[in-house]
């Protein structure tokens, strides 16, 4: 860069433009009340100039926004779109999400309410005009309860996160479990604890949500393992299948253990005299939502809930609103977390061999 470099200001941008610097200010942060051609003009100029923002100057602003805490507490609306009121918030899984989205939301000067979007049988066209009434523009999305669900809001009026990726709306800033990492720690503590033969069951619309990713990462964990032992096939669970389908395939197949995401285990594992954990270990996928005391992965679903305000947070300093030209998702860890359900099999079989390879 030359020695008498200047930096191109919005200064400089508004003389050419004949606007005022708040305007043009305005105009680079997609402000509703400044018209869309005027919003390409100012940043047709912006590029021609070669204007950037000053990254101290937007630090400072950045921290200082952060630091104020709003006088009328702007709301932020959680959405959920459930057949039942509360169905989705019964969940532990769920109540853990909307902690750690109203901490994190007060934290920055915002109020979370938790809206049903089914309230009075109203329209999403309706639904939409009231969010608007009550000044809501960004909103998080909960997971539907059907993966297949739509929901039509006026999306380009918000400014959207969503908790898991919506099959029909993968356009929006999505906050997710990285399913495949925690399917690899599983394996890797069975592995640990000297288990050979592990089975996975799911229900096939969990599985639909986390994009396959479970199935995946036990085709790859199987891959790297040599066995004597033919591998165990995956069962995924239909609707209707329930625990007398699980009770066929643990007669049939026999595991030493099981990772699960699913209803039903201990019921037809129960029925098919098998005990946990003496006859078969078991390792939960999700032990917020499964038996208390299972071994497994935490989600840590308050961090989800509270890295979605943070994400929201973000595309409202932007007046970023509707979906993304991209898909664009941030993924969130599991961790282990010990219960009753897997003790370590004592004398493990040393022709049962774990090839190394990178976790991903």
């Amino acid at each position: 860069m030359p020695q008498n470099y200047k930096r191109p200001t919005l200064k400089d941008i508004a003389s050419k433009a004949d606007l005022s610097v708040a305007a043009v200010s305005m105009a680079l942060r997609n402000h509703s009340s400044i018209p869309k051609s005027t919003q390409e003009r100012v940043r047709k100029i912006a590029d021609q100039l070669r204007y950037t923002p000053d990254p101290a100057l937007s630090a400072l602003a950045a921290h200082r926004n952060n630091l104020r805490v709003r006088s009328n507490f702007s709301v932020i609306g959680l959405i959920s779109n459930w057949k039942e009121r509360d169905a989705w918030a019964r969940l532990q899984s769920a109540q853990e999400v909307i902690e750690g989205a109203k901490r994190r939301a007060l934290e920055l000067g915002f109020s979370l309410q938790h809206l049903w979007a089914g309230e009075d049988g109203l329209s999403p066209k309706r639904f939409s005009q009231i969010l608007k009434t009550r000044g809501i523009r960004g909103i998080i999305l909960a997971p539907f309860e059907d993966y297949e669900d739509s929901f039509e809001l006026d999306w380009d009026a918000f400014s959207v996160v969503t908790i898991e990726k919506p099959k029909r709306y993968p356009h929006f800033h999505h906050i997710m479990q990285n399913h495949y990492s925690d399917y690899l720690l599983c394996w890797e503590k069975l592995r640990s604890r000297g288990y050979t033969r592990m089975g996975l069951v799911v229900r096939s619309d969990l599985a639909d949500r986390a994009s396959h990713q479970w199935e995946a990462a036990h085709i790859y964990a199987q891959s790297q393992t040599e066995s004597r032992l033919d591998p165990i096939p995956i069962l995924n669970l239909g609707k209707s299948q329930r625990a007398d389908t699980i009770r066929t395939w643990l007669h049939r197949y026999r595991p030493q253990a099981v990772i699960s995401r699913c209803d039903y285990f201990f019921e037809a594992a129960k029925s098919e005299g098998i005990e946990v954990p003496e006859d078969i270990a078991y390792v939960s996928l999700n032990i917020s939502d499964d038996r208390s005391g299972v071994s497994g992965i935490y989600q840590h679903r308050k961090t989800m809930g509270a890295t979605a305000i943070d994400v929201l947070n973000s595309l409202l300093q932007r007046n970023q609103r509707g979906p993304n030209e991209v898909s664009i998702g941030t993924q969130v860890d599991g961790s282990w977390r010990k219960g009753d359900t897997l003790p370590s099999i004592q004398n493990p079989n040393p022709a049962d061999i774990l090839i190394e390879a990178p976790r991903t």
